[in-house]
């Protein structure tokens, strides 16, 4: 069974051979920077996080959130409006002759 260090030695060997490498000759990537690319582009293409979660095999979805939580703020702020919304009276008019019905369940 391979361990972590066979891995990486194994990893390290086949970014080399591919020309993968940085200045120094060393590996421009790592398994661990391919994970976090992973994790970000997922949630940033809008992947639940309850997803993304289990397929890092994270054992709760808290230590997603903790670790990659800020990469997702669209769904922050969108989780703030529609409580907010919600909240909102909703809009009033007053039916008249030329009204023309607005969608705001006015009747009119």
């Amino acid at each position: 069974m391979p361990t972590a260090s066979t891995y990486d030695y194994h990893f390290r060997k086949r970014c080399v051979a591919a020309g993968l490498v940085g200045s120094q000759g060393r590996p421009k990537y790592t398994p661990r920077i391919l994970r976090d690319f992973f994790a970000s582009t997922a949630l940033a293409h809008g992947i639940p996080v309850h997803e993304v979660s289990r397929w890092l095999g994270h054992r709760s979805i808290k230590v997603t959130v903790d670790i990659y939580g800020h990469l997702v703020p669209r769904a922050w702020s969108r989780c703030r409006e529609i409580p907010q919304n919600a909240m909102r009276p909703a809009p009033q008019c007053l039916p008249a002759p030329d009204h023309v019905a607005c969608g705001a369940g006015c009747g009119g």
